[in-house]
C-alpha cells in the first residue's frame, strides 16, 4: 500500500465552515505551537480530527490518560487549528503538506494561516517583535496589507512552512504565513504575544494574552527540551538560510 493510501486527515467530529485554519508545527522559537496551543485553550476549542500517516514517527501523545495522534485538529465556530505537538522528521513534512492542502481544498477553507518565527540575531534588543506576512497570491497579500501587516519583501523561507506553502500554491489553496521576529535557539513566548496580538487585530479572534505574559518564564522552562529536539529536527532543512539575503539582491 502506498503512502498516498496510508496518509490522511481523519475527522472525528463535525467540521464547521470555518473561514480560517491556523497551522502550527515546532519551528523557530516555538512561537507557532505556543500561540496555537494558547488559542485552543483560551477559546475552549474541541478536537475534531487528527492526521493518520504511515510516515509519522511511532509516537502517541497522552492527555488525561487518553492516547492521541501527535498531529491534531481543533475547532470552534470561527477557526480551525492544526497542531503538531512534537517535531517531526524532515521527510514527514512533505507528506503532511500534501494532506493539509488536499483536506483544506476539499473543505473549502477560505485561508490557511501558518504561524512561525523568523530568527533575528538581535532579538534581545527588540522590546516588541514585529510580525511580517507572506501570501500565496496577490489577493492574500492585499488582505494582509489591509490589516497593516508588513510584507516580507526579500529573503528565504525554509522548513515545513515552505513545503506547506509550495503545496498550497500548487493546489490553489489560499495561504498566508505570519512570521514574527524570534529567538532561534530558545522558546520565545514574548514573540508569541506579538503574534497573537496580530491575529487578534487581523482576524478578530479576541484571544486574551495576559495569562500568556504571566506564564512566559514557565513556558521557557517547560519547552526547553522541545526546543532542543526541534533544532535537531530542523538540522538539514536549511533553516539558517532564512537569515540570509538572496544572492540576486546583494
Amino acid at each position: 500500500m502506498s503512502n498516498e493510501e496510508t496518509s490522511a486527515i481523519v475527522e472525528t467530529g463535525k467540521v464547521p465552515e470555518a473561514r480560517y485554519t491556523l497551522v502550527a508545527v515546532p519551528d523557530t522559537g516555538l512561537v507557532g505551537i505556543i500561540a496555537a496551543g494558547h488559542i485552543v485553550r483560551s477559546k475552549n476549542m474541541r478536537e475534531i480530527g487528527y492526521v493518520r500517516s504511515a510516515v509519522l514517527p511511532p509516537l502517541v501523545v497522552i492527555h488525561d490518560g487518553e492516547p492521541k495522534s501527535p498531529v491534531r485538529i481543533y475547532s470552534d465556530q470561527k477557526i480551525l487549528a492544526l497542531i503538531s505537538e512534537t517535531p517531526l522528521p524532515s521527510s514527514t513534512y512533505r507528506r503532511l503538506a500534501i494532506d493539509i492542502a488536499k483536506w483544506s481544498k476539499e473543505r473549502k477553507v477560505n485561508m490557511l494561516v501558518s504561524l512561525t518565527g523568523i530568527a533575528v540575531q538581535n532579538r534581545l534588543e527588540i522590546e516588541k517583535p514585529q510580525v511580517f506576512g507572506l501570501g500565496s497570491s496577490a489577493e492574500i497579500r492585499e488582505f494582509l496589507k489591509s490589516r497593516n501587516i508588513p510584507m516580507l519583501e526579500e529573503g528565504f523561507l525554509a522548513g515545513p512552512h515552505a513545503l506547506i506553502l509550495n503545496r498550497c500554491i500548487e493546489e490553489k489553496v489560499p495561504i498566508a504565513i505570519l512570521l514574527v521576529q524570534s529567538h532561534s535557539q530558545f522558546p520565545d513566548p514574548g514573540a508569541t504575544v506579538s503574534l497573537i496580538e496580530c491575529l487578534n487585530d487581523a482576524f478578530q479572534l479576541d484571544v486574551e494574552i495576559q495569562s500568556l505574559k504571566e506564564q512566559a518564564d514557565e513556558f521557557r522552562l517547560k519547552l526547553r527540551e522541545l526546543m532542543q529536539r526541534t533544532q535537531q529536527s530542523m538540522t538539514g532543512m536549511q533553516k539558517s538560510q532564512e537569515e540570509e539575503i538572496p544572492a540576486f539582491y546583494r
